[in-house]
């Protein structure tokens, strides 16, 4: 539910829809979220992440920033499955795996099952790749 400042209007869309503002000027358009992210994860998106995901040293610092905090993310998250020493009797599923960062180790600890799924079939390719050279 949208309500446009100083108006006595407000617009209840059906479908989902984003206000633009642009030059002082309100108008809507429609956008289909879902396709937008699944084309940006499949193309752009996939190349720029995989990237920050690799173990290539050519990135910018703001990229190494991302790797360095994902990387500490994903040690915390094992840290913290290790520490109650019972992965082998779990089942885990990482929604949004991306290249596999946390999917492949989890499967490394001995997890029982591990699903993981991405709106992108682009990284899901990367990650059932790493996985093969990791895992066998």
């Amino acid at each position: 539910f949208f309500t446009p400042p100083k108006a006595s209007c407000a617009l209840a869309p059906a479908k989902p829809q984003v206000a633009v503002f642009h030059r002082s000027t309100l108008r809507m358009q429609k956008v289909d979220d879902k396709t937008e992210v699944k084309e940006y994860f499949n193309n752009t998106g996939f190349e720029r992440w995989n990237k920050i995901y690799s173990e290539d040293g050519q990135v910018n610092k703001v990229q190494l920033d991302i790797r360095t905090g994902h990387n500490q993310t994903v040690d915390r998250i094992l840290e913290w499955i290790d520490s109650d020493m019972d992965a082998y009797e779990r089942t885990f599923c990482d929604a949004g795996c991306g290249v596999g960062s946390l999917a492949i180790p989890l499967t490394k600890m001995g997890a029982k099952k591990v699903y993981a799924s991405d709106i992108s079939k682009a990284m899901v390719t990367e990650a059932r790749q790493r996985a093969d050279a990791t895992l066998g």
